[in-house]
């Protein structure tokens, strides 16, 4: 007889604890994704509980923690969102009451694997749609576009900022109206001088970066944007935004350009722009290991090379809402 005082097998132990490290690790990472990959944040939770259904496991913690990052990420309440977050946690309670019944996971296990992937695609369907301009926009050769923004829009000399690359990109004028450090309220004034001035047939606004470090509340500057949008619309000017992540794992202003898109169908310039920029910035990988960095030293401020990245992916915006004939 093995006394009773013996100890007991740690290997359970060591594989609870590298399983909680793995949980975490899965779970800041999630919370650290860019907005454009949301979709695909979610189908990775959602092929973790398959892998667990079809191993016979209740598999309800991953539906879990994805319904929980999507409330913390501040998802836009789409149809297509709600009805996901309704069917991850209708099915993370059933799985979680019926733990102790696999004979009910059996019977029913496909049929909810294929209704949770089927409410996923309908999620990621509306989402890719709701960051596009789905109205038809005429060109006028004629008037130009203005970007608004901060130091991301103006530029640091000797940089003009991407509006000077992107004029370089387009058959129609650019104007460059960017102001360091601004916020959305002032820059409605900039807006209202700018339709004044000079008439422009579409306005790219980079706007809500210096609300988020001056602590303005999400509501005020999303009341802000919309008094932008509004105003745009009243002089048959088409808004385009920019989308900026903010902060890292916890965003306040998390989804707040595609909430706008989607609310008043506008055509967004999705994150890629930013993360493009920083992952080619000097300071860390994979950016560092190249010679073309699209950050200047300061590790914040696009550099010429940036600036052209940007200006690329402004263009291809406007191309979706103008078509060809708005390129070069």
């Amino acid at each position: 007889m093995p006394d009773d005082d013996s100890p007991q097998p740690t290997s359970g132990i060591f594989r609870r604890i590298f399983r909680t490290i793995g949980i975490c690790t899965a779970v800041s990472i999630s919370l650290l994704c860019f907005p454009h990959w949301l979709p695909w944040m979610v189908a990775f939770w959602i092929a973790w509980h398959s892998v667990l259904v079809l191993r016979g496991r209740p598999g309800y913690w991953p539906l879990t923690a994805c319904l929980t990052i999507l409330v913390v990420r501040l998802a836009p309440a789409t149809p297509a969102t709600i009805l996901l977050g309704v069917v991850l946690l209708g099915l993370a309670v059933w799985r979680f009451r019926s733990r102790a019944n696999p004979l009910r996971f059996k019977r029913l296990g496909w049929g909810l694997l294929v209704a949770v992937w089927m409410a996923w695609t309908f999620h990621f369907v509306e989402y890719r749609r709701s960051a596009s301009c789905n109205h038809l926009v005429t060109l006028d050769t004629s008037r130009p576009i203005v970007c608004i923004g901060d130091s991301l829009t103006e530029g640091m000399i000797p940089d003009r900022g991407y509006p000077g690359q992107l004029e370089l990109m387009l058959t129609v004028p650019v104007i460059n109206e960017g102001v360091s450090g601004i916020a959305t309220e002032p820059a409605i004034g900039i807006l209202e001088r700018a339709i004044e001035i000079h008439h422009p047939q579409a306005v790219v606004l980079e706007l809500g970066g210096h609300d988020f470090l001056k602590w303005h509340s999400r509501a005020v500057t999303k009341a802000n944007l919309v008094k932008m949008i509004v105003l745009c619309r009243k002089h048959d000017c088409e808004p385009l935004l920019m989308e900026i992540p903010r902060g890292f794992m916890i965003d306040p202003y998390a989804s707040l350009e595609r909430e706008l898109a989607y609310e008043y169908d506008l055509q967004l310039v999705d994150d890629r722009w930013l993360r493009h920029i920083v992952l080619m910035g000097p300071a860390a990988p994979p950016g560092m290991w190249f010679k073309s960095a699209q950050l200047s030293d300061d590790g914040i401020h696009s550099n010429p090379n940036g600036s052209r990245a940007i200006a690329h992916f402004v263009a291809d915006a406007l191309g979706q809402v103008f078509g060809d004939q708005v390129l070069r």
